[in-house]
């Protein structure tokens, strides 16, 4: 689904779930809080059964759709929650289309280890915002890499509007 905000989108974000959760409430009020500050926001449901190269297929697809669509700017961002948010972080260093990558909640390694989120990130030219999860590994790491990386609480009551402030601002 494609939260488009009522004003003109000063860019757009891939929402990512964890690979068995990409609908969720949390996920709806992060679009909403986006939309509201300007910034398009596609969320979707991962094809099943969804493994960690699929999904990365498919956040390709949506930074695919959401460059190509008419209203959004092609300031592009990835964020994701728990192991979406690794796959944003592998997403993000790999594709130097992505401007911005919000992590909350995310897990150092991925569960078959073959992955590595962290390594994979640090080559990115993206701002990212950690939240929660692994954050201080990460943050360790992308200051050694010299990217630039910002953490938040993730028990602030706010967090889905901070987070949508700090895309804008960084899409803006």
């Amino acid at each position: 689904m494609l939260h488009l905000p009522e004003r003109d989108a000063v860019g757009g974000a891939a929402v990512l779930g964890a690979l068995d959760d990409a609908n969720g409430d949390t996920h709806m009020m992060l679009c909403a809080a986006l939309s509201s500050q300007g910034v398009a926001a596609l969320r979707f449901a991962y094809r099943q059964p969804a493994t960690f190269e699929s999904a990365l297929a498919e956040v390709a697809g949506a930074v695919r759709l959401l460059k190509a669509h008419p209203s959004v700017p092609e300031r592009l961002a990835v964020a994701g929650h728990a192991l979406g948010a690794a796959v944003a972080a592998v997403a993000a260093g790999r594709d130097s289309r992505i401007a911005a990558a919000v992590l909350v909640d995310a897990p150092g390694q991925v569960p078959d280890g073959r992955w590595r989120p962290i390594a994979e990130l640090s080559r990115t030219r993206a701002h990212v915002l950690l939240v929660g999860g692994d954050a201080e590994r990460y943050a360790t790491v992308l200051t050694q890499a010299r990217v630039r990386s910002e953490r938040l609480d993730l028990s602030d009551p706010e967090l889905a509007e901070k987070i949508a402030a700090w895309l804008r601002s960084r899409l803006g």
